[in-house]
């Protein structure tokens, strides 16, 4: 009985991993400031950002790097507008950080989707926001 459960273990431990796409979202605040933390004097602290951050991390396999890929954002925010901006990604290893300032009203960030396609067009990979859901948009 021992044996078959090291065996499950290993099994799970050594299996094939497909996501190659790490997203995260957080607060950017005067809190976010290492001034704030270490009490250096730092002009930021003026005005400091107020928004939130998308971070966007990637480690593609070389077989799917070779087929010049494409990462689509997709970001809705709370007034319902939704945007999908376009990136070459040039290394098989890198990451993008995108900020959304909060000095307009409704521009907090609902919920978001990142694609990755492949040149011929094909989706090599997808991360959706749990609330994510296609828009359905009726005659604006």
């Amino acid at each position: 009985m021992i044996r078959y459960r090291i065996v499950f273990l290993a099994a799970l431990c050594n299996g094939c991993y497909t996501n190659h796409l790490y997203v995260q979202q957080e607060w950017v605040d005067r809190s976010s400031l290492a001034s704030s933390h270490v009490g250096t004097p730092d002009p930021r602290q003026a005005h400091p950002p107020h928004g939130q951050k998308l971070l966007i991390s990637w480690d593609f396999p070389r077989s799917l790097f070779l087929e010049k890929l494409t990462l689509a954002v997709t970001v809705r925010l709370w007034n319902n507008t939704q945007e999908t901006t376009y990136y070459s990604i040039g290394r098989r290893r890198d990451y993008l950080s995108l900020f959304f300032s909060h000095e307009k009203p409704d521009t907090k960030i609902l919920t978001y989707k990142v694609e990755v396609f492949s040149e011929d067009g094909k989706e090599v990979s997808v991360w959706k926001h749990q609330f994510w859901t296609e828009l359905i948009d009726i005659d604006r």
